[in-house]
């Protein structure tokens, strides 16, 4: 039995040419690339040069735009040398001022530069500013740990910020890479001074005095331990005068010498030193606080003390010392209303310490405001009665004050008192009315 296929699915025979199509085409092509081949060999000398020139400067580009992508075109950078050439130049003709403007300038071209950063962390010491000081102190320590400068600067930078066990560890620091570091030495005793562990800061001081007996801190810092331990104004003189002979463009060696000549009665000579330290540091906070003082103190002069704190003031808008002895100057002069603004600017400043509450209250109780001076004299009082060793005489004239504005209190040191009329509100909730 056979199954037929149908029609359309029988098989078709398939159609054979004479010629392959392929076969043609290929003859086709060999026959133009021959062609083009003879072409070329015989008129080489005109083709050539422009097809290599072609390729090189395909070849060119190509190289170009690798190496733009690898290495892009650095930007240009400053050349510090200019720029630390001005800074040593008034450092060492003692504009101090100056001189730290331009090492901070030109540490962001010279990151690793030592000696830029010890001097500009030491400008930034002399001109009071600490907090500053401490973070320009920690960036040399980054730059170089290996070098004993870095490490004594940090010392002072923590030394003048309160921090004296800290500061000590670093001056030990300085002296594990440098036994003999007169400058850690040095600052080390400063701060064992201020801790008021006067033995340790002798001993660190002769030992400064030993490894370079031409340091000029060393020499500061015996002339602040002859006032402090033995109150000898005559030796300490002598020291700022000797630091200031191997350093004469320091300025802080000159103020502490002036204030000496002050307790040594040598008026004149004082003045005359102070105004020559503003003369190459316009703004040295330290000596327009003391030529502030000289003239009203020493000379009676109002309104040249003024003058002097108000440029104070200007460099340094709450720079406390300049601000309270601004009071004590307003109050000379009768203007009781401008020194209690400037007392309240003290308090402002976020100052814990008791006795500018005590003073800022008082002037506004004198001035019959006890809506303002109530919450100041509670503050105060409570600030002194936490420390650790309260004043009586202080306890005292802050109940006195507090019951002269008629606040209800219970007092332990001060005799009660019947309060004046006042049109003032009396009573006050503590932390109000202090704006």
């Amino acid at each position: 039995m056979y199954l037929r296929t149908p029609k359309r699915y029988q098989p078709k025979k398939r159609r054979v040419h004479l010629v392959s199509t392929r076969w043609l085409w290929l003859w086709i092509l060999t026959s133009l690339v021959v062609g083009a081949g003879y072409l070329i060999y015989v008129n080489a000398e005109q083709i050539g040069p422009p097809i290599r020139q072609a390729i090189s400067d395909g070849i060119s580009n190509a190289g170009g735009s690798i190496a733009t992508l690898v290495a892009p075109t650095p930007s240009p950078t400053t050349d510090p040398t200019q720029r630390l050439a001005a800074a040593d130049n008034l450092w060492l003709q003692g504009s101090i001022d100056q001189a730290v403007s331009e090492y901070g300038a030109l540490l962001a071209n010279a990151p690793n530069d030592i000696r830029s950063h010890y001097r500009y962390t030491y400008g930034l010491l002399v001109e009071r500013r600490n907090a500053e000081a401490l973070t320009a102190a920690e960036k040399a320590v980054n730059a170089n740990p290996f070098s004993a400068d870095a490490w004594a600067i940090r010392a002072w930078a923590l030394s003048r910020s309160g921090f004296f066990a800290q500061a000590i560890a670093s001056g030990l620091q300085a002296l594990s890479l440098d036994q003999d570091h007169a400058l850690a030495l040095a600052f080390m005793a400063e701060a064992y001074l201020d801790a008021e562990q006067t033995a340790a800061a002798e001993e660190r001081i002769n030992q400064a005095l030993q490894a370079d007996p031409e340091s000029a801190e060393a020499h500061f810092v015996r002339g602040l331990w002859n006032i402090a331990v033995n109150f000898d104004y005559a030796a300490a003189r002598d020291d700022f005068d000797a630091a200031s002979g191997y350093a004469p463009n320091l300025p802080h060696f000159m103020v502490e010498r002036a204030w000496a000549d002050w307790s040594l009665q040598n008026y004149d000579v004082g003045l005359d030193t102070l105004e020559q330290v503003i003369e190459a540091n316009p703004n040295n906070l330290d000596a327009l606080y003391a030529l502030g003082y000289f003239q009203y103190q020493v000379y009676g002069d109002p309104n040249k003390a003024s003058d002097y704190l108000g440029r104070c003031l200007v460099a340094a808008p709450q720079n406390i010392p300049c601000l309270n002895y601004m009071a004590t100057v307003q109050i000379g002069l009768g203007n009781r209303q401008a020194a209690a603004e400037s007392y309240q600017r003290i308090i402002d400043t976020g100052t814990q310490d008791p006795l500018y509450f005590l003073r800022a209250g008082r002037t506004y109780a004198n001035l019959g405001d006890c809506r303002r001076a109530t919450p100041l004299l509670r503050t105060g009082l409570g600030l002194e009665q936490e420390s650790e060793a309260p004043d009586v005489d202080r306890l005292a004239a802050f109940e006195e004050f507090l019951l002269q504005c008629g606040a209800p209190l219970n007092p332990q040191f001060a005799e009660p008192v019947t309060p004046e009329p006042t049109t003032e509100p009396l009573l006050v909730p503590l932390g109000e009315g202090s704006s």
